[in-house]
């Protein structure tokens, strides 16, 4: 199963640095297709949160080029979720002892698909998110790792309330500003009738998830240039609604 991938990352109107990365890695192997995909949100209220992005995306690119790919056959989804648990918590100790160091504070989210043919891992800690879209519904397949999403699972505040409260940035947990990290691991099994979307958290505050689905889906967003056109048709609906943060999207396509 071949994937089309395509992604768009925009500063956004306010802040002076995108602290938004991701990294696109795919190859084809002597057990089929893979892709990767990688999206960090640096975090905003942080300095240095640019830092702390990139130093992810840059980890997960060289393990996915230097060792994955040399040595596919040997590695499991099982192999696989192990070793990305070890390396987050690897990851999360070297961002913290550099903000020690440097007396700043830097953190990043972390949400990641690796497929391999029909099958696929997603890794998630923060509030980025990935949607599952078909032509006739939207899913998203990770929790937000929220303070007001928790008080929605508590059933002290309604999910029509979380986007307008004032703490919905309040994050549980991310990479480098907490002392543990615990990420949330989910395997499926690609759907050849969805579109599946990475974002970050600036990408979806101000536009609804039927937006989304409605530009995004496989009837519309069909071919590498409709993808590319369809998404930066939405950052910039972002922009017009003032969005403040950073807006990073990726929209892949399972052939």
């Amino acid at each position: 199963m071949k994937t089309i991938v395509v992604a768009d990352t925009d500063v956004g109107i306010v802040k002076k640095t995108n602290q938004d990365s991701l990294c696109i890695r795919t190859a084809d192997t002597k057990i089929g297709h893979v892709a990767m995909v990688v999206v960090c949100d640096g975090m905003g209220g942080l300095s240095k949160g640019e830092l702390a992005s990139a130093t992810v995306v840059r980890e997960f690119a060289a393990w996915f080029e230097n060792d994955f790919i040399k040595s596919i056959a040997t590695w499991s989804f099982s192999r696989l979720s192990d070793f990305w648990n070890d390396k987050i918590k690897e990851i999360n100790e070297k961002i913290s002892e550099y903000g020690e160091r440097n007396h700043v504070q830097l953190g990043t989210t972390v949400t990641a698909l690796i497929s391999i043919n029909d099958e696929y891992m997603i890794f998630h800690v923060g509030d980025s998110r990935v949607y599952r879209v078909s032509d006739d519904e939207i899913e998203q397949l990770t929790e937000d790792q929220t303070l007001v999403w928790r008080e929605v699972k508590a059933g002290r505040l309604a999910p029509e309330q979380v986007e307008s409260d004032p703490r919905r940035n309040i994050l549980l947990q991310c990479v480098g500003a907490s002392r543990t990290v615990v990420p949330e691991i989910k395997f499926g099994r690609v759907q050849a009738d969805s579109n599946y979307v990475i974002c970050s958290d600036g990408f979806r505050h101000v536009i609804t998830p039927q937006e989304i689905s409605s530009m995004l889906s496989p009837v519309v967003s069909y071919d590498d240039g409709s993808m590319k056109c369809n998404i930066r048709s939405l950052i910039e609906t972002v922009k017009s609604r003032k969005e403040r943060d950073n807006i990073t999207a990726v929209l892949i396509k399972f052939d």
